[in-house]
């Protein structure tokens, strides 16, 4: 059989994308010097881009569904070339079978062949939803130890009657050592910036601080960087975005920097110990990538689970929810994120101390041992 034909997307999907798209940009032209001509520029190519693809309504058969997705992801996925990814041979290996299995278009076998497909793209920003059930790959993290014990966590904080607990899970904490403890599970929710400001004001003077985001899947892009900016001594480069700009595989606008400011009331240029693990997805991958540009940052642990693409969503004729990543990320070298970052200092969580964190052990000793100064 013959790789589907290309198609538009629907007009609900590419409204949705180049709404997101927009976002992005904004984000981008605040992050980097890019002038305002190159903005209005991007802003009319997905303008034209809104009428190019608008596409009348096809059936809602099962065979329609399954090709809308394809075509989704052939034109605006991300990462065909650096994953190797022969996506026409996905079509023949998994749209083989529609016109013999009927026109159901709400079908367990049919979400469940599309879902399968799409874990052939080995990534966790892509997924599909029926509004029941959902489904992503998860093997960015699954095959490895997870090198995370809440349990000890909570031991740490209890020895700080004065723990700050934040709106967003967020926690800061003083150990008996003189140094400081923020544990950050998930940047899904904003920060509230006046109590995570007075919050910071408790790390004045300290011998330094850990940063501990192990299994924090990701969330807000712009809370990534507001933590990573309270650590932020001057105006630093961190890595670079490009925009997917067309249907072609390889259709990418240029490398655009991004940049982290500094900012806050009480900032801290101390000693950092950043602790990580493989659960560390998407917007905290990120966050580390920004924070290890920084001389004062040490990553342990061990490697991010990677998450590189910034995902859009669109929505099928049947009203399933399909989400991908277009626009890829990368660092100062502009080498990929996709695939995580390995940490400075490798070190596996011994499961049979169930009484300390040895790698939160080795960040306080990390911390303690090194004397230079960092003003």
């Amino acid at each position: 059989m013959e790789p589907v034909n290309r198609r538009h997307f629907s007009g609900t999907a590419i409204w949705v994308e180049a709404r997101m798209a927009k976002r992005r940009m904004s984000e981008v032209f605040k992050t980097s010097d890019i002038s305002l001509t190159l903005m209005l520029a991007f802003l009319l190519l997905f303008a034209s881009c809104n009428s190019l693809f608008m596409d009348e309504q096809k059936p809602n058969t099962a065979r329609n569904n399954f090709d809308l997705l394809w075509t989704i992801i052939d034109e605006r996925y991300c990462y065909f070339e650096e994953k190797d990814i022969d996506w026409n041979r996905m079509y023949e290996i998994y749209g083989r079978d529609w016109d013999i299995h009927g026109t159901d278009p709400e079908s367990p076998h049919l979400f469940n062949t599309m879902a399968n497909m799409l874990g052939e793209l080995r990534d966790g920003h892509v997924s599909l939803d029926d509004g029941s059930t959902s489904s992503a790959y998860s093997g960015w993290h699954t095959p490895y130890p997870e090198n995370f014990n809440s349990s000890l966590i909570r031991a740490y904080r209890n020895t700080d009657r004065q723990t700050v607990y934040l709106n967003n899970e967020t926690s800061l904490s003083v150990l008996p050592e003189s140094i400081g403890y923020l544990r950050c599970p998930s940047f899904s929710d904003k920060f509230n910036r006046h109590d995570l400001d007075d919050a910071m004001a408790r790390f004045a003077g300290l011998r330094g601080v850990i940063i501990d985001v192990r299994s924090n899947g990701g969330g807000l892009v712009s809370e990534a960087y507001l933590l990573a900016s309270r650590f932020t001594r001057e105006k630093t480069h961190v890595g670079y975005v490009r925009y997917k700009t067309g249907k072609g595989h390889n259709d990418f606008s240029d490398y655009f920097a991004r940049y982290v400011e500094p900012d806050g009331a009480y900032p801290f240029y101390g000693k950092i110990a950043l602790i990580t693990n493989r659960k560390v997805y998407s917007a905290a991958n990120l966050f580390v990538s920004f924070m290890s540009n920084l001389p004062q940052v040490v990553i342990m642990g061990d490697n991010t689970g990677g998450g590189g693409g910034a995902p859009i969503s669109a929505e099928l004729y049947n009203g399933w929810t399909v989400k991908l990543s277009v626009n890829p990320t990368f660092d100062t070298q502009k080498r990929s994120l996709e695939h995580g970052l390995a940490p400075h200092y490798p070190i596996a969580l011994n499961s049979r101390d169930n009484q300390k964190d040895n790698i939160i052990e080795a960040a306080k000793e990390w911390i303690l041992a090194k004397q230079e100064s960092l003003d």
